[in-house]
């Protein structure tokens, strides 16, 4: 009777065993395959770029709003800069975000012309648009604030690759310390390089003022920057990106080519000029933008 219990007992325990390490390679497998499915990091909105390499005009079926309510529309990247400058120089004003190194510019205009890139400045893109006269791989440049470090980083380069761009001026902050002279905005608009675009007066939020002010701060600008260049003033950059209807309606009825938001990835349309797109570049590659 001992003995039968002893050899039941055993019997028992090796009947345990033999589920257990039958069932633990499953287990394990089973845990192995969970653990490859969980993401190892969240995706970077920069993995995925619109791309802007085709002056194609925009599929109606797949922009059927752009295309049919304000075409022709065209994929043009137009980029925004602000500072080119030194990094810790940059630190010291509390840049460091608006800044892209010298450096890094260089390189990123180095890649632009070796992709074939064509810079176009903004009344050559306008004109394109409304002719379809784009070349095969369109950009702008274009540069908010006219900062100094514009005059000393950013135009030799442009000398020395004969490469076009717009620098957006607030008229009120001309002269001051960071910023450009008269003199060096006259100097860079007669080399057929730089053209001078509205900024407003001082870079107020249009969207926080009343209509008499949004109209002093366009067309008052407009005005001091005519007279101090000698050339008209097409194009406008909205202050922070923010427009508003007024805004626009006063831009149309003062004769302004175009104005520009910072919506990335938008196609520029011929009959919606109040609402051109800009793409704001920082001190990276370009590819992250879909260049």
């Amino acid at each position: 009777m001992f003995l039968g219990t002893i050899f039941l007992l055993i019997l028992l325990l090796g009947i345990i065993n033999w589920v257990f390490l039958s069932a633990k390679p499953k287990r394990e497998k089973i845990l192995s395959r969970e653990r490859v499915n969980f993401p190892t990091a969240t995706p970077s909105i920069l993995s995925t770029p619109t791309s802007f390499s085709s002056p194609t005009p925009i599929a109606l079926k797949e922009n059927q709003t752009f295309a049919q309510d304000y075409g022709p529309c065209y994929w043009v990247p137009v980029l925004m800069y602000h500072h080119v400058m030194n990094p810790q120089k940059a630190k010291e004003i509390g840049a460091t975000n608006l800044n892209v190194p010298p450096a890094v510019f260089r390189l990123q205009i180095d890649y632009l012309i070796n992709q074939g890139y064509t810079v176009i400045s903004l009344e050559e893109m306008v004109k394109a648009l409304g002719n379809s006269s784009l070349p095969p791989k369109p950009l702008v440049l274009t540069f908010d604030d006219a900062y100094l470090d514009f005059y000393n980083q950013v135009y030799p380069l442009l000398k020395e690759k004969n490469l076009k761009a717009t620098v957006f001026v607030i008229s009120q902050f001309v002269g001051g310390g960071q910023y450009l002279s008269w003199q060096q905005l006259r100097e860079m608009v007669n080399s057929g390089l730089v053209m001078v675009g509205n900024h407003t007066l001082n870079h107020l939020y249009l969207t926080q003022l009343l209509t008499p002010e949004i109209r002093n701060q366009i067309v008052s600008a407009k005005n001091i920057l005519e007279e101090n260049i000698g050339r008209k003033v097409e194009f406008f950059a909205y202050p922070y990106g923010k427009s508003t209807p007024e805004a626009k309606e006063i831009l149309k009825e003062a004769g302004f080519k175009g104005a520009f938001l910072t919506t990335n990835g938008t196609p520029q349309c011929l009959a919606k000029p109040y609402g051109f797109s800009r793409i704001r570049i920082g001190a990276t590659s370009l590819s992250h933008y879909g260049l």
